[in-house]
């Protein structure tokens, strides 16, 4: 058994087994993404510290932004930029478009109204060490956001020493950031396993994680998914590993998420490895895929889904795009590959907010990002 693995295994917690509940999946249609960008555009700035030991510190001299800079209600930026200035301890922007962490594993925020970039203080958020100890596991990111854009959430990853010169990662909460007040609330960890591999939301608000199991003196662990509710705490496991889509009928899922435990011995997933397809796995236990582009991915690229702008279309990382594709279980006539974002800047991890694209009208040319200029 490799060490990484071993590690992994050690720093779990008591063995627990379970089920997926299907009611749960019932109420998985995602509701409509214009009447949450409704709601979520009356409190695009705090206007309150909250006090607190779960409250982030609030500054008091923000920035003025002018009106003709602004994008009331949010879009996706056509250039995801670097971040500027000071590092921002006030994280109540309303709502980020994207977040991302970059090489030197510090957080950064794009705010969804000026397409502005700022690095974030947060806390408990993951190190340097606990990102390079857990990188050849990272299937996608350790800080993801809501797909409104108004919510954070990342494991308090931490290095722990078990022996001398021998490292682990261990995870006792999780955290989630209210991007509209500073708020920040610490989570049960899940049933699933705690250190997780890659993080996202459901539509319903949910976090959910894919990682390994547990296990049982009879069963071996294996990868899967899970939801935890960030208000109660309760998990829930999900049925198809990876990003699932509202409905549940299908999954985004990484290459690597079928390995046996035995090939999982060995060392990680191939989380760095090209591929020429997005992989799939549906409910009946079809495996489905949409190749990249031939001309643009002639080597292939690393691919990371990242969340589902509507029932049938998934935003995800190829290479250093940001693209926006169909589905495979969708009529072949029906097939989409746009092109979001292009030189995503490099780093451990990004997450969009996906309600943010807009809904498809068919033309080829719609533009589905802003431009904020310099």
């Amino acid at each position: 058994m490799s060490t990484d693995l071993r590690e992994e295994l050690d720093a779990l917690a008591d063995t627990q087994t379970f089920s997926a509940d299907p009611s749960a999946w019932d109420r998985g249609r995602r509701a409509r993404r214009n009447s949450r960008l409704a709601r979520g555009a009356a409190v695009l700035v705090a206007v309150a510290a909250i006090a607190g030991a779960g409250t982030l510190a609030l500054q008091p001299d923000r920035e003025a932004r002018t009106a003709d800079t602004e994008v009331p209600g949010g879009a996706l930026p056509s250039v995801i930029p670097e971040p500027s200035g000071d590092v921002l301890t006030d994280v109540a922007i309303g709502r980020a478009s994207v977040a991302y962490v970059d090489s030197d594993a510090q957080p950064v925020l794009v705010d969804a109204s000026t397409g502005e970039a700022h690095r974030v203080t947060l806390p408990d958020f993951p190190d340097a060490q606990a990102f390079d100890l857990y990188t050849d596991y990272l299937t996608g990111s350790w800080l993801a956001l809501s797909p409104d854009g108004t919510r954070l959430a990342y494991p308090t990853a931490v290095p722990m020493e078990r022996d001398p010169g021998q490292f682990f990662v261990q995870t006792a909460w999780y955290r989630t950031v209210d991007l509209t007040t500073g708020q920040s609330e610490l989570v049960d960890l899940p049933e699933c396993g705690p250190n997780p591999w890659a993080m996202t939301w459901t539509p319903e608000g949910r976090i959910s994680i894919v990682a390994l199991s547990r296990g049982t003196f009879e069963e071996e662990p294996e990868v899967v998914s899970c939801t935890v509710d960030p208000t109660t705490g309760d998990s829930t496991s999900q049925p198809l590993v990876g990003v699932m889509a509202p409905g549940a009928g299908i999954s985004a899922t990484f290459a690597g998420a079928d390995l046996s435990f035995d090939d999982l011995q060995k060392g990680g997933p191939p989380v760095d490895e090209p591929v020429d397809a997005v992989p799939f796995v549906t409910s009946s236990g079809a495996d489905l895929s949409r190749e990249l582009p031939a001309d643009t991915y002639p080597d292939g690229a690393v691919v990371r889904p990242l969340g589902w702008a509507d029932d049938s279309h998934l935003v995800a990382e190829v290479g250093s795009d940001l693209v926006l594709l169909t589905s495979p279980d969708r009529p072949e006539s029906e097939w989409v590959w746009r092109t979001l974002v292009e030189d995503v800047p490099e780093g451990l991890g990004t997450s969009v907010a996906v309600d943010l694209v807009p809904d498809l009208d068919g033309d080829p040319d719609q533009e589905l990002t802003h431009d904020f200029g310099d």
